[in-house]
């Protein structure tokens, strides 16, 4: 990272008693970190970058093509801005440095005949002075509030947030997977920068030695949230314009603030978790009175047990299902009443607000949860929330590659086969009539029956057999499949079979 103060092309020639005038400066933004002069034709060799270059001659070059690699040799070496002095060597700026500061994005300025370089130079040193102590006082005033932030409940997002307006930038934490735990973004940001992140994130966790990113959008920093020595979670934080030291010292100062938060929400987590999960088990066994006790001790400032609830039983890996819960309790504890939820067979059952059930969904379109899959039962009164839990439970079973989010509502109204599933249907369907396979007459046999609810006569008529026939085709036809069709459950199988079959 930088550690110097630096001031823009644009501050300085916001000084009109200075005697300067832009000739070209596509890049007044640019950082100027001192003045430097010279008149050899290649000074960048003995600069660092990010000096304001004065010269009254630049060493003179010939020609056209010595002016372009003049110019091409100073941004090569980090100069971003040129000011030529008038008076000395020229009267006016050389049209071939005009030329050729247009073609390589080179910052030129005129600096006119009655202005001294030293002067200048001590402009520019006192505008620098000047943006240090302001950002002391700056990083002063952010270091009160993000210790008051860290006494607050929800630690980690009240940090991040105060962080965020403090610094004008987005800000995020994330895990080491790269899942994001919370993120802010100031107001006076309103550029979209979540591309950006996302993308220094990936070059980032490629090369976890780099912690700075610069892009034409702008610039990412990283910090890492440590805990006995390891890597817990990364803060991350996202500018249109490089930041000041001060501000990347308050990104320093936040990380382990942060890293204090996190292990205490760990620590309540922990807590709070056993508490919903046994909070849960009540709800289920209609004890209400006991659950809402639970619920007060992990959440004293939620609202009570109450209205309806949705359930909502989700798949997929351990860490990403945890990450799932914390998201979903950041998001409706403010407002509504609480979530609960347990770990119960390898997948998580939760029981959502119907209020909150949108905001909780909206979290499978997030691109660290795509390899979730939930199924949403029906909504019913939180004192019979059980009632619902076997379908979503059942409409998990729909889900899959193609169908993230399942919802039992609408798969028990399209019909007992949606309910049963088409994979189902067919595999019970190649077991159930495989005795009839190459019967033919058998096959149609049965269709007919199911077809008419075995009516014989309808089945002869329809089939153009003789009733006696009919009669001991089905004596054959039970004794194939092993079934005495006259019980309801034996109809409700072939028919079922018989929908099953592949087209």
């Amino acid at each position: 990272m930088h550690n110097v103060y630096m001031i823009t092309v644009q501050a300085l020639l916001g000084r009109p008693q200075l005697h300067i005038q832009s000739l070209w400066c596509p890049n007044p933004l640019a950082k100027l970190r001192w003045v430097a002069t010279s008149e050899q034709i290649n000074p960048a060799t003995f600069l660092e970058g990010n000096e304001l270059l004065l010269t009254t001659s630049a060493g003179n070059p010939e020609g056209e093509g010595g002016w372009l690699e003049y110019a091409q040799r100073l941004v090569t070496g980090g100069i971003t801005t040129l000011g030529f002095g008038l008076g000395f060597s020229h009267d006016t700026v050389p049209p071939l440095l005009v030329q050729a500061a247009r073609k390589t994005g080179l910052n030129l300025i005129e600096v006119a005949a009655d202005q001294s370089f030293v002067a200048l130079s001590q402009e520019v040193a006192r505008m620098i002075e000047v943006e240090a102590t302001s950002g002391k006082y700056k990083l002063t005033a952010l270091q009160q509030r993000l210790i008051q932030a860290s006494a607050q409940p929800r630690s980690v997002d009240m940090i991040t947030g105060e962080l965020a307006r403090g610094i004008g930038a987005l800000v995020m934490v994330r895990d080491t997977a790269g899942r994001t735990i919370t993120q802010t973004i100031t107001p006076t940001v309103t550029v979209d920068l979540e591309d950006l992140a996302a993308e220094s994130w990936e070059r980032f966790s490629a090369n976890m030695a780099q912690l700075s990113f610069e892009t034409e959008e702008g610039y990412c920093l990283f910090t890492a949230i440590s805990a006995l020595g390891q890597e817990t979670a990364w803060l991350q934080a996202c500018w249109t314009t490089f930041p000041q030291p001060w501000q990347q010292q308050a990104l320093s100062q936040a990380g382990l603030l942060i890293a204090s938060a996190l292990a205490n929400s760990r620590f309540a987590a922990s807590y709070q978790g056993r508490l919903l999960q046994r909070a849960f088990t009540l709800l289920l066994s209609g004890e209400l009175g006991a659950a809402q006790i639970l619920t007060e001790m992990a959440f004293p400032d939620a609202r009570t047990l109450s209205g309806r609830y949705v359930p909502v039983v989700v798949a997929g890996e351990e860490s990403d299902l945890r990450a799932l819960t914390a998201r979903v309790e950041r998001a409706v504890i403010k407002t509504m009443p609480p979530p609960l939820w347990r770990f119960h067979a390898d997948k998580l059952e939760m029981a959502i607000p119907v209020a909150a059930l949108p905001l909780t969904l909206s979290n499978f379109s997030r691109k660290e949860f795509s390899a979730l899959r939930a199924g949403v039962g029906q909504n019913y009164p939180i004192s019979r929330f059980n009632a619902g839990l076997a379908g979503a439970r059942q409409a998990l079973r729909h889900t899959g590659n193609t169908q993230q989010v399942a919802r039992w509502e609408e798969i028990s109204r399209s019909g007992l086969m949606q309910v049963i599933g088409r994979e189902t249907a067919a595999a019970f369907s190649q077991q159930f009539l495989r005795p009839l396979r190459g019967e033919t007459d058998l096959l149609e046999l049965l269709e007919q029956y199911v077809a008419t609810k075995g009516n014989r006569q309808q089945m002869a008529n329809t089939l153009g057999l003789h009733r006696n026939t009919v009669a001991k085709r089905l004596e054959k036809l039970q004794s194939k499949l092993g079934i005495n069709l006259a019980e309801a459950g034996a109809q409700a199988s072939a028919w079922v079979a018989l929908q099953g079959r592949e087209p």
